[in-house]
């Protein structure tokens, strides 16, 4: 265990002659001229030179009493300053100081000790400032014998952010606390033996891991001793253990929605009476067995009755919860409440779903219809029994009413195998703007819940194995987000059963790796999972990738032309969102600008020009480069004389003479346009331009009337390369 000298402004009232003469020698003028205040550096480190972090408190000494010598009870303590990454400066005065370095909050794994090496503030070296700043020698500090270990999972993966708790092993005070690192390893500074204590989550599931006590006990009277530099290996922790059992009535009938507890844990029984309580911490457990529609009396494990304030009337049978352990058998027989059936009803009816299924203990409202719905209110609430009946016996009775709006409140999917069901109005309608109002009067109004649909499938890694945080989200037909997949399972798999039925996309995601959208897309392309009441969807999966890819390799528009400015198209991208995305101009590899657009000059005459498109993700980047463009030169312009066999053109280029201007040109026809909205092209000939001038006979005659031509110029020497377009009529 760790101890501490000193305190912030404590004073040490002691000493004596021994302490006295300790000090002597260390004198102080009583003139000392006053200076500014000047760094004192230090540093922090272990045996092996390793950074420690911590905290360095700081005692000023002084001639208190006159006397001329400093004595041990003659300082102040001065604010502590954290080191950071093992570093620390001091702004001191001109004086006499000791210091004392106290380890992290967190940390058990060095001592407290005092400047230089010393167990206590009486004996730690004196530290002189006397205006001007110093760096005082690395300090090392020594560590604590420690008890090291990891924490898996049974199947050998490592629990991240695992508890391990040290206690005592002489009587069970709590000395350390240490949280385990991604490699699920610990260590624990101790001086004496300890128990250990392990607690955590699984990194896959979330779900809670059964806490035990080294090695493999379930109590810390039971729990093996640990003595200090031990390494205790692997510790494995199994899964939350579980309880289940049957429930039924006393005549031995399944009951179908009883809920069984066990402290925090509970479950509801399905239709069969049987439940299952998952994630059950180890120990000693009471289990309570009641009922929410009533009809049945609530009672502990094993018969034991409640009083009128729902505790036991006396010590229940205790089930205990070995580590990771499945407890069956747990098992109720409940005596009904003998509750009478109801009398002067007004409303009553069934409760079902879509598919046939019986609405057992779904809450049933009754609101009230005020002039401004806003003011709508509960005045009774009632829910269906085993039969899915349920009845109002009050409306009748409410002040100031006749008319009543009826909701069925729905629910998440209950149990596993089973789906949610939506709140449904009277009328069948989803809102209570929209509902039907009925009246007090005796009658039968029924309900038919809609039931939710499913999607099921696995999230992997391209580079093997399951990644960490695997996500899913579903997005509706309007691109809203609907829901998404909040368990996954070791292997990766995941199941959502609370969809309504529709048209979704679902994007796939998990720590460090590149998100996608199924199957295999980016959010534009998404394909459609259609779901229907009651069935799931298989195969809705991705092997997700940990780099970003380019899918449609950046373009670069515009001409080539000097005066002309080039803009670069980042393309399409695995994943386009939470991103950064940057752009860079290359001549011959090399930089020669940023940003998403170029404006040409002379300077880049003859250049072919190249864009490279930077997708940064934070925990990754991609890169991708464009084709590159003509070489640079000046904008040619184009004149044709255009017949139905051939054209005839020339071609000027300012600032260049007619004799320098060369070229090859290449006359195409627009004919339609291609799926991807770009032009489709006729090649109708290609030819020459000499001295500006040149003739492109056609392969194959143009019809009259009007066409589309484009001239895709090729130039040599500083004549710029393009498309020209124009539009020509042919009378004849």
């Amino acid at each position: 265990m760790m101890s501490t000298n000193g305190g912030a402004f404590a004073r040490l009232v002691a000493g004596g002659a021994a302490a006295a003469t300790a000090l002597a020698g260390f004198t102080i003028g009583l003139a000392a001229p006053a200076h500014a205040a000047v760094t004192i550096s230090g540093s922090t480190i272990d045996a092996a030179g390793n950074y420690v972090d911590g905290f360095v408190s700081i005692y000023k000494f002084s001639d208190e009493d006159g006397d001329g010598t400093v004595e041990e009870f003659e300082y102040d303590s001065l604010p502590s300053v954290q080191t950071e990454g093992g570093a620390f400066d001091l702004n001191l005065e001109d004086g006499l100081y000791k210091l004392q370095f106290r380890p992290d909050f967190d940390s058990s794994e060095f001592v407290s000790e005092y400047y230089r090496d010393k167990a206590a503030l009486v004996s730690a070296d004196f530290i002189t400032v006397a205006g001007a700043a110093q760096t005082l020698p690395a300090w090392t500090i020594d560590a604590i014998p420690t008890v090291t270990g990891t924490v898996t999972t049974t199947d050998g993966r490592p629990v991240d952010n695992a508890s391990v708790v040290a206690y005592a092993a002489d009587d069970n005070a709590t000395l350390a606390t240490y949280t385990t690192n991604s490699t699920g390893g610990f260590r624990i500074g101790a001086t004496e033996a300890v128990k250990l204590q392990f607690s955590g989550y699984d990194p896959k599931t979330k779900k809670s891991l059964a806490m035990e006590y080294y090695s493999d006990k379930a109590d810390i009277a039971s729990a093996d001793a640990v003595a200090p530099g031990t390494s205790v290996g692997t510790v494995t922790l199994a899964p939350g253990g579980s309880i289940a059992g049957r429930v039924t009535s006393d005549a031995g009938a399944a009951l179908h929605r009883v809920e069984v507890c066990s402290n925090s844990n509970c479950d509801f029984t399905d239709a069969t009476g049987l439940y299952l309580i998952e994630n059950v911490t180890t120990g000693a457990h009471q289990v309570s067995f009641s009922d929410p529609i009533g009809e049945f009396r609530t009672e502990y494990y094993n018969n034991v009755g409640v009083d009128q304030y729902g505790s036991p009337v006396s010590p229940p049978t205790v089930v205990t919860v070995a580590p990771g352990q499945a407890v069956a058998g747990v098992d109720a027989g409940l005596a009904p409440t003998g509750k009478p059936a109801p009398t002067g009803v007004d409303l009553s009816g069934t409760v079902r779903d879509q598919l046939g299924g019986v609405g057992v203990g779904y809450t049933v409202r009754a609101y009230n219809t005020p002039a401004n719905p806003v003011d709508k209110e509960v005045v009774a609430t009632t829910i269906s029994n085993r039969a899915g009946g349920y009845a109002f016996t009050t409306l009748d009775r409410v002040g100031g009413e006749t008319e009543f709006k009826i909701e069925v409140v729905g629910e998440p999917a209950r149990e596993d195998g089973d789906f949610a069901r939506r709140t449904v109005w009277t009328g069948q309608k989803y809102g209570y703007e929209t509902a039907a109002a009925v009246t007090a009067a005796p009658r039968v109004v029924d309900f038919v819940q809609p039931v939710a649909g499913g999607v099921s499938g696995a999230i992997t890694s391209e580079a093997g194995g399951i990644p960490d945080n695997p996500q899913v989200a579903f997005y509706d037909a309007d691109r809203n987000y609907a829901d998404n997949a909040d368990e996954h399972k070791a292997d990766g798999t995941y199941e959502n059963r609370n969809l309504w039925p529709g048209d979704y996309t679902v994007q796939l995601r998990a720590d460090y790796h590149v998100s996608e959208w199924w199957d295999n897309a980016v959010a534009a392309e998404a394909k459609t999972v259609t779901v229907k009441p009651g069935e799931v969807v298989t195969g809705i999966s991705a092997a997700l990738a940990k780099d970003v890819k380019a899918v449609e390799r950046p373009t670069v528009t515009g001409d080539a032309w000097v005066g002309k400015t080039l803009r670069l198209d980042k393309g399409v991208w695995t994943q386009m969102a939470d991103n950064e995305f940057t752009y860079e101009w290359l001549v011959k590899g090399a930089v020669v600008a940023t940003g998403p657009s170029l404006k040409l000059t002379k300077k880049n005459l003859g250049d072919k020009v190249t864009g490279r498109v930077t997708n940064d993700l934070g925990f990754t980047q991609g890169q991708a480069v464009t084709k590159a463009t003509y070489k640079v030169g000046y904008k040619p312009k184009v004149k044709a004389k255009v017949s139905k066999k051939s054209a005839a053109i020339t071609l000027k280029v300012k600032p260049l003479k007619a004799k320098k201007v060369k070229a090859t040109i290449t006359v195409f026809e627009i004919v339609g346009t291609k799926k991807n909205g770009d032009d489709k092209l006729k090649k109708l000939g290609k030819g020459k331009i000499k001295k500006g001038t040149g003739k492109v006979t056609f392969k194959k005659a143009l019809g009259k009337g009007k066409h589309k031509l484009v001239f895709t110029v090729k130039g040599k020497g500083k004549v710029g390369s393009g498309d020209i377009e124009k539009k020509i009529k042919l009378k004849r």
